[in-house]
């Protein structure tokens, strides 16, 4: 962290040269996540990071996730090989606690403990991914009680337009992709396919058995206006996935070599129209959105249960601007809003002397939302949400969420603050599921609850290109849920809300500067101190997985002339704490050790519309564990061509 160090040093001693503006220099950032309507990033109070194409593009990986190894707060695990089991979790909160958004389209699984698989989102159609961090209910509902990431696709073009890519390497991996985009009579449609294929390596310490993934996904997007004042669109996502997996050998309480296999689609569907009127001031949308999970597991004797969801939305939102909004302004506006929801899920297997797993579960929210935006002062933006859900499962809840922003045009300072309450309604895993000989669900599960707030401070210095941004976080969790509670009536694990507070709290640094035409560089560090009461003895411990320290380093080279480009990055994951749970079934808590994982790659352009690149992921073989057991893969090396016309 030495470079870190060094980097803002160097900025703070500028600081009296930053007179200019950054905004004036450089076009702002509309974001969509932060507010229920599109607003300035510098009129945000919460903490938002913004990867766009061209990042992505610099990277030249095929999975989205390599991305978000770098945002502050965010803590990666991976449970084995390519295309295995890969959770988020931020600022020390549960990976079920983060909304993820795919165009608007709510895509966290119910059958999948209400997460999202990132193990199965390519980057090859990804345009730009927001993740604001910090406590969003008052906004988006259950599963935003830690923040949300909004993963937004590459939208139809005006004019015809097709791309490619293929790409070969370590661990017989192969991935490809096309899109073709364009208009017709006043429609535009955007049409994606891609494909990748591993025979991955071995998940587990011992044995030689590789886990290989297989994922087949195809997205539409199509939108249009049939009236100067009306615009409709439909995005539809759909992804067909095969992956082996290594499964726990329960004579030593680790991973081993099985022929354990997850046949699963996904789909993910979206429709909507807004309507503007009296001059853009009122705007009215109506979207629907369907999701759907089918998962079935199957193992050296044959099928071994199934799990399959779907969410039925139907959203309506009102906005009146009573000034609008600008280049550094939300304006004035007042946001109501309608958000309904019905869960299905279904869960079936063959029925054991344990129990019968066969079941089939519904419940629907219906939420109520406000929410306004404010400039009493030139560059003085505040916004106060609140949101009533009334679920068919559980008594009704409010939550909230307060923010204010402050820039300085001739500093390029700004100040945040923001403080929301979150809830999270235990899923229908923690509920009623069923795995003979492990886990059975526990319907009395109450919500956990929580109250989060954050203060931050970011400083542009446009005369030399750079920036530095710190915030402070802590969040107090409420009946956090707890899934390795000992049933005594069953004699397996079940899920209870533990008493006490669970306590998330830390601080986030970033640092950028573009230190000559060609050359910029970045980097993070996150503090995180997340713990949760124990079980039994009610004392406060470190969560699970929650590395205290991680943070990264980046760099990015281009030739004067654009055709060679060079990307380098570091992250490095601090020592965590993990559960490991023996023959005698009486847990004990090990320590993962600290790692760092680097990354190269270089990209040269043959003309203005092909280019070839070459990627190395893992570039010193580091050996690690992200979840205890679970080995990951060693150094990796692909090469690719890209093409756009």
């Amino acid at each position: 962290m030495r470079t870190v160090s060094l980097i803002l040093c160097l900025l703070a001693a500028n600081t009296a040269t930053a007179a200019a503006s950054a905004a004036d220099r450089v076009p702002e950032t509309i974001v969509v996540t932060a507010s229920r309507i599109p607003v300035p990033l510098s009129t945000v109070g919460s903490s938002i990071t913004v990867i766009d194409r061209e990042q992505i593009e610099r990277r030249e990986s095929v999975f989205a996730i390599d991305m978000l190894r770098e945002v502050p707060g965010v803590a990666i695990s991976q449970s084995g090989s390519i295309g295995s089991q890969t959770q988020i979790r931020m600022r020390g909160a549960e990976a079920n606690q983060i909304l993820v958004l795919i165009d608007g389209i709510e895509t966290n699984d119910p059958a999948g403990n209400a997460e999202f698989a990132f193990e199965n989102l390519g980057a090859w159609d990804v345009d730009r991914i927001e993740v604001v961090r910090g406590a969003q209910s008052g906004l988006w509902g259950s599963d935003a009680l830690a923040g949300v990431i909004n993963v937004i696709t590459r939208q139809p073009d005006e004019e015809l337009s097709v791309s490619g890519f293929g790409e070969g390497g370590a661990f017989n991996t192969w991935s490809a992709g096309t899109r073709i985009s364009g208009a017709l009579l006043g429609t535009r449609a955007g049409l994606s396919v891609s494909s990748i294929d591993s025979d991955g390596s071995n998940s587990s310490r011992t044995g030689s058995e590789d886990d290989g993934y297989r994922n087949r996904t195809a997205s539409l997007s199509v939108d249009g206006s049939p009236a100067g004042n009306l615009d409709l669109e439909f995005n539809g996502r759909y992804s067909d996935i095969h992956k082996e997996y290594d499964s726990i050998d329960y004579l030593t309480g680790l991973p081993h070599d099985t022929l354990d296999e997850t046949d699963m689609s996904l789909g993910y569907f979206g429709a909507g129209g807004t309507l503007r009127l009296m001059d853009d001031r009122w705007i009215q949308s109506l979207r629907t959105g369907w999701t759907h999970s089918d998962t079935d597991d199957s193992n050296e004797s044959g099928a071994n249960g199934s799990t399959k969801a779907d969410r039925y939305a139907l959203y309506y939102q009102s906005t009146y601007y009573f000034t609008p909004a600008s280049h550094d302004s939300a304006g004035n506006a007042l946001t109501v809003a309608v958000d309904h929801e019905r869960e299905e899920f279904s869960q079936h297997g063959t029925p054991t002397v344990w129990g019968d797993p066969n079941q089939d579960q519904s419940e629907r929210n219906t939420a109520l939302i406000a929410e306004g935006l404010f400039s009493p002062l030139a560059r003085v933006s505040v916004s106060l949400s609140i949101r009533h859900d009334n679920n068919s499962s559980f008594e009704n809840v409010n939550t909230y969420r307060a923010t204010t922003a402050w820039a300085s045009e001739t500093t390029g300072t700004r100040l945040r603050a923001a403080i929301g309450e979150g809830q999270k309604a235990p899923t229908f895993i923690e509920r009623y599921g069923y795995f003979p000989g492990q886990f059975t669900g526990n319907p009395d599960l109450k919500p956990e609850h929580s109250t989060a707030w954050e203060l931050g401070i970011d400083q542009a210095f446009a005369s030399i290109g750079a920036s530095v941004g710190f915030t402070w976080f802590h969040a107090n969790l409420e009946d956090e849920i707890y899934g390795y509670a000992f049933d005594p009536e069953s004699f397996q694990t079940t899920a209870t809300n533990l008493p006490g507070t669970s306590k998330r709290r830390g601080v986030e640094l970033t640092g950028m500067a573009q230190l000559s035409p060609g050359l910029k560089v970045s980097a993070t560090y996150t503090y995180t101190d997340a713990t949760e009461p124990d079980a039994v003895t009610g004392a406060d411990v470190r969560e699970i997985r929650r590395p205290r320290h991680a943070g990264s380093l980046g760099a990015n080279w281009s030739s004067p002339d654009g055709r060679m480009e060079l990307d380098a990055r570091l992250s490095y994951t601090g020592s965590r704490n993990d559960d490991y749970w023996p023959p005698s079934f009486i847990k004990e808590v090990v320590e993962m050790g600290a790692y760092k994982l680097v990354s190269l790659a270089a990209t040269y352009r043959l003309n203005d519309a092909t280019r070839i690149y070459t990627r190395i992921d893992n570039l010193f073989d580091t050996s690690y564990e992200d979840v205890y057991g679970y080995n990951t893969p060693g150094i990796g090396a692909y090469a690719g061509l890209r093409f756009d016309f």
